[in-house]
């Protein structure tokens, strides 16, 4: 039976008396790569927010690794890692150089330790052999492999992307998608990803987390909700969803 590695409990967020997000529940397993998928102002920078734990909810409780987020911080986050909207680096700083001073944030790795890991972050993302080159020659595509570098830095067991292939041409968004496929595959890591990009979605998820005006509408087996609606088309499904007035 596979753990669960992320639970949210009942997550409500209010700002100024709006209700932005409302009583949402789900959990995602180990080895799950789950997309997460809503119109724009739906909730979902609000709700990645809050299970990363830089803002608190209303009400609820974020769950990582079993660990509650705002009880037990430092141990949830360490099962965590996340790109939240763009990574961003200095870019004078080589690819190596950005990760070996975000490794110090780590203070039980000895020395030797933060340099293997950085050395293969960097070989399981393809940037090995432009390590020593600066993060101001990177192409967007490789920018991003460096920020899904840097979240691999604490081993985590659950990696959450906010939008990642936003400016990708479609050779990058080809090796996004193959990076996420093998890091799965090969270190059972459970992804969380929030995009628009639909069929990019439907290639690689097995599972999908669908809000609307703050609103849970849909959680459960990528095939299921293709299956219920008797059609192959995602964009289709998520349009007609957007459309009815229910939620779970």
């Amino acid at each position: 039976m596979k753990e669960t590695v992320l639970r949210v409990d009942n997550i409500s967020k209010s700002i100024k008396r709006k209700n932005i997000i409302k009583n949402i529940n789900f959990e995602i397993k180990e080895g799950d790569i789950c997309g997460f998928v809503g119109p724009n102002g739906a909730g979902k920078t609000t709700l990645i927010r809050i299970i990363t734990g830089l803002i608190k909810p209303t009400k609820g409780a974020i769950y990582i690794n079993n660990y509650d987020v705002n009880i037990k911080r430092k141990e949830a986050l360490l099962s965590l890692g996340a790109i939240v909207e763009a990574p961003i680096f200095f870019e004078y700083l080589t690819g190596e150089q950005a990760l070996l001073n975000l490794s110090l944030l780590n203070l039980d790795y000895t020395k030797k330790q933060r340099e293997e890991i950085v050395k293969e972050s960097l070989k399981i993302v393809g940037l090995y052999e432009r390590r020593n080159e600066k993060i101001s020659t990177y192409s967007l595509g490789m920018k991003q492999r460096l920020g899904i570098a840097q979240s691999l830095l604490n081993n985590p067991k659950i990696i959450i992307l906010d939008e990642p292939a936003n400016g990708l041409d479609p050779m990058g968004m080809i090796e996004l998608r193959e990076l996420i496929l093998k890091l799965n595959k090969d270190k059972n890591i459970t992804f969380f990803i929030s995009s628009h990009l639909l069929d990019e979605l439907q290639k690689i998820c097995d599972k999908l987390v669908i809000i609307k005006e703050g609103s849970l509408i849909w959680y459960g087996d990528t095939k299921d909700l293709i299956d219920d609606n008797k059609s192959n088309n995602l964009e289709e499904i998520f349009v007609n969803l957007m459309k009815e007035n229910k939620t779970i």
